[in-house]
């Protein structure tokens, strides 16, 4: 048989395929018939030709072709009894591209931030070819080519993806396909910086979270604070102590990830600050007051005397010529030189910021008297030394000078200078001097007069302990300052000290300042003998002995 069928057909339309046999026997069982059609919407026509024309049989298939009929193959077939001869005519339905889908490459596994993710536009049919591509997402164009690249992926590219194929007779739209993008990343409600007290809520986003099966783990500075199924963290009324970086780790069946710390800011208003107020007591008379506070943010501080304003952080005060003022964050420091009693009184600071103020006062009470000591406070033993008692300038009257050490009253004279033609040890302690005349008396503060001297003697005791066991217990102190080395010997060689030195076997040391203690544990004959006791320091060294018996 032959057939005859246009070159192309469009979809939806009617067409008309003819199946003939230059021959035609009409009293035999010779049968032509189309294959690979649908009876359902096709319908068959034939007849005979015996004229002068020509003869023949003919049968005509008229049917509406899709686009899955496209490349389909139909059969025009004639057969006589168990013999068959067919010809084959391949479709060609003309249509838009049809069955057009997204697929995502990696397929499985979390597509984390970073990654390079494909999503590929595949076209079940389309005749003629596909001439174009266009992606949206979330409906807005991303993209022309069939494959769409995205490296770097970030949380953005999270969405719903369709791409569209077009050729000359229309498009094709594939379903909405969401690329998940599994990124986790802490927010905060209403704000990262926030005052004390405010409700605050941290809340860990991933992507398309809804609909997901995901667990979270809080972290806060790196340290676990909770876990559960809630992407939310809620600090009811939040503290200065929750201030910190927070970050999460949320999990899904295929894996996990965790979120960049985000730093929590609490503000809040100044605590009460911490006010020192002294006053130098030796090279000059200096009265320093120095406020620190904690707030947050940094407040502004202030000084002043009796309602006076003396200092601040700012600028707003220029500060007399006698002052001396240092400021840093949340500290202010005051210095006032030739400080007199005209500088004493009540001292208060200020620390103020944008959420509240707080203050603190004190009463300083400044000496007029100060005391000098020459050549220095720390000498060695045997140099003169002149403590110099210096009064105010207003002294009426012949001046009284009165002496103390360590409290205790020494003398009593019309010299303002006391003087240790050599000075000893027992000369060292905390000196004060007091200063009277017919106007009134000053006090000046204690001042520190310390003497170095090398040891003394050392005092030695042994003795020798039966009950429980036998235990020799010899005791080493000395008198020096500074410190001095203590080192116990029995003959050459060194059995304990206080610098470190490896005891001998069987030996305890305990050393404590200018005192060393030596235990000898199971006591034996060969531990009898004489034991020396050496102590030095940088002025020099003393030494003593001691029979120790078994």
């Amino acid at each position: 048989p032959s057939a005859a069928a246009p070159q192309d057909v469009r979809e939806g339309q009617s067409s008309s395929l003819e199946c003939s046999t230059p021959y035609a026997c009409p009293w035999d069982d010779a049968v032509l018939r189309w294959e690979g059609h649908d009876p359902r919407v096709a319908t068959v026509s034939g007849w005979l030709q015996m004229d002068t024309s020509g003869v023949g049989h003919h049968l005509t298939l008229s049917t509406p072709f899709s686009w899955r009929d496209h490349s389909k193959k139909l059969l025009c077939e004639v057969s006589y009894g168990s013999r068959k001869a067919s010809t084959e005519v391949v479709l060609r339905v003309r249509h838009a591209p049809k069955d057009v889908r997204v697929w995502v490459s990696p397929s499985s596994g979390n597509i984390r931030a970073g990654d390079t993710v494909s999503l590929t536009c595949e076209v079940g049919s389309s005749h003629p070819p596909v001439s174009g591509y266009v992606w949206y997402k979330d409906g807005a164009a991303v993209g022309s080519e069939r494959v769409l690249t995205l490296r770097g992926v970030r949380r953005e590219d999270h969405g719903r993806y369709q791409c569209q194929a077009r050729n000359a007779l229309g498009a094709g739209t594939a379903p909405a396909t969401t690329l998940h993008v599994f990124s986790a990343e802490v927010s905060a409600s209403p704000s990262a910086e926030v005052l004390e007290g405010t409700a605050t809520t941290l809340s860990c986003d991933v992507p398309g979270r809804e609909g997901q099966e995901l667990n979270y783990t809080w972290f806060r500075n790196g340290a676990w604070l909770k876990e559960g199924t809630a992407h939310t963290l809620l600090l009811p009324a939040v503290a200065a102590s929750d201030a910190g970086y927070y970050s999460c780790k949320v999990t899904n069946r295929q894996g996990s990830d965790t979120a960049q710390p985000l730093g929590l800011s609490v503000t809040y208003p100044p605590r009460t600050p911490t006010l020192t107020l002294f006053q130098e007591t030796q090279g000059g008379r200096l009265a320093v007051v120095r406020c620190t506070v904690d707030s947050r943010p940094p407040a502004t501080l202030a000084i002043d005397r009796d309602g006076t304003v003396l200092a601040t952080s700012g600028d707003r005060v220029a500060p007399s010529h006698r002052f001396g003022v240092a400021a840093s964050r949340n500290a202010l420091r005051l210095e006032i030189r030739d400080a007199g009693p005209g500088d004493g009184g009540r001292y208060r600071c200020t620390a103020s910021n944008a959420h509240g103020n707080a203050s603190a006062a004190k009463v300083l009470v400044t000496r007029a008297a100060e005391l000098l000591i020459q050549p220095s406070a720390e000498v060695p033993e045997g140099t003169a030394v002149t403590l110099t008692c210096v009064g105010p300038g207003d002294t009426a009257g012949e001046p009284l000078y009165t002496w103390y050490r360590n409290g205790k009253r020494l003398r009593e004279g019309p010299a303002p200078t006391l003087l240790f033609p050599s000075i000893r040890g027992d000369d060292a302690g905390a000196f004060q001097c007091r200063v009277r005349g017919s106007n009134g008396s000053d006090e000046s503060g204690a001042v520190a007069l310390r003497v170095l001297y090398p040891p003394r003697p050392p005092v030695l005791s042994s003795f020798l302990q039966t009950r429980g066991g036998r235990l020799g217990i010899i005791q080493c102190s000395v008198e020096s300052d500074p410190e001095s080395n203590l080192t116990l010997r029995r003959g050459d060689a060194p059995v304990a000290c206080t610098g470190g030195c490896p005891p001998a076997p069987r030996v305890r040391v305990t050393p404590s300042y200018n005192s060393l203690r030596v235990e000898i544990q199971d006591v034996v004959l060969e531990d009898e003998g004489t034991y020396v006791c050496q102590a030095g320091n940088a002025q020099g060294s003393a030494s003593a002995a001691v029979e120790f018996r078994a």
